[in-house]
């Protein structure tokens, strides 16, 4: 190997380092700063929920399967608990997902507004008065005020229509049609489920955009509870206002946290030469692991974001087999820590390979 080869080929570390040590800061600058005013509303965090959502690739279904599914998850904020007798009030059929956000909201609101007990009494009246109306809402079989003001055309359906079609969808989805799974018809098949992914995508946004109404419908009847002086000694806290948010997925959260502080670190391991030949091969470990969620198969839907047209090899194949080729060598040692390391352990007993000395 000459010199001109061993050059390049720290310089082709250090563009893939700089490349992942720059993509993980700015993830992890997202996630210090949390979300950020936009003209379209608010930036979020990091997260890789959505890759995962709109992974069709093997590895995506396991995860999926280990943190929740969003469609699933859909599904069962609008589903009633099965009614235990006709007499039984509305709000005993919220589903168990929903009826636990909500009620943790309440909770937190009181506690935050150091709300008395008479107050907390009509906290949990307003909340029993929402999920009376969700709860009817689900279950009305016919079209009402709120579906005649609906957006969308399926949201002009009643709720349980809505929720048949959309598992229907997901059905269709799931059963690839084997007449196009080869030759021209990959195409065809992987246009049908691009258009599948798209129409379900669209449903499930219907779904929780109107749960989030009555969300939001929860949190008005509950602002007007607290006094003037309770939201004045409130607003003197650091800590900012309960919000109705989702619960947090505690393994989705360790996913994004290890993805950002573990791009951050092998990207500076590489460009500072460190740990060579590991990092390279835990950085091609994990662009693996991107591909196999979404691999580029001409029988399944192009990845979200796609920059172009790919046909089994991606970019993140490319990456991941010139990581695999420097793990080959010992470019940390010829510009890098590794070289600092190998001098303090072995001294001048065993020198490091040059690149001209290499055959």
């Amino acid at each position: 190997m000459n010199k001109s080869t061993a050059f390049f080929l720290i310089l082709l570390r250090l563009a893939i380092g700089w490349h992942f040590l720059a993509e993980g800061y700015h993830k992890l600058d997202g996630y210090w700063r949390g979300p950020a005013e936009s003209v379209a509303g608010k930036n979020q965090p990091f997260t890789s929920a959505v890759y995962f959502r709109e992974g069709t690739g093997p590895l995506a279904a396991i995860i999926r399967r280990e943190i929740g599914d969003a469609n699933d998850e859909a599904i069962k904020l609008v589903t009633p608990k099965p009614a235990d007798s006709g007499e039984a009030a509305p709000h005993t059929r919220t589903p168990s997902p929903l009826d636990q956000r909500w009620r943790d909201y309440v909770k937190e609101f009181s506690k935050y507004y150091k709300l008395d007990e008479k107050q907390r009494d009509s906290a949990d009246a307003a909340l029993t008065k929402i999920e009376d109306n969700a709860v009817l809402w689900m279950t009305r079989t016919t079209a009402d005020e709120k579906n005649f003001t609906a957006k969308s055309q399926e949201g002009r359906l009643p709720l349980p229509m809505r929720v048949a079609l959309f598992k229907r969808k997901l059905e269709e989805l799931a059963k690839p049609d084997d007449r196009y799974l080869v030759g021209i018809g990959s195409e065809v098949e992987s246009a049908r489920q691009q258009s599948l992914k798209a129409e379900v995508s669209r449903l499930r946004a219907g779904l929780l955009s109107d749960v989030e109404d009555y969300t939001q419908e929860l949190k008005k009847e509950l602002e007007k509870i607290p006094t003037v002086e309770q939201k004045r000694e409130a607003q003197a806290k650091e800590d900012d206002p309960p919000q109705p948010t989702p619960p947090v997925n505690a393994k989705q959260q360790w996913i994004d946290r290890a993805t950002m502080y573990g791009l951050t670190a092998l990207g500076a391991c590489l460009i500072l030469g460190l740990f060579t030949r590991l990092s390279c091969v835990l950085t091609a470990a994990f662009l693996l692991s991107t591909y196999l969620c979404s691999p580029p198969f001409p029988w399944l839907p192009p990845a979200p974001n796609n920059e172009g047209f790919y046909l089994f090899v991606n970019k993140n194949a490319i990456e991941m087999l010139a990581l695999l080729a420097l793990a080959t060598t010992s470019s940390g040692r010829w510009l890098g820590l590794d070289a600092v390391i190998h001098w303090m352990l072995f001294g001048g007993s065993r020198p490091a390979p040059s690149p001209q000395n290499i055959r």
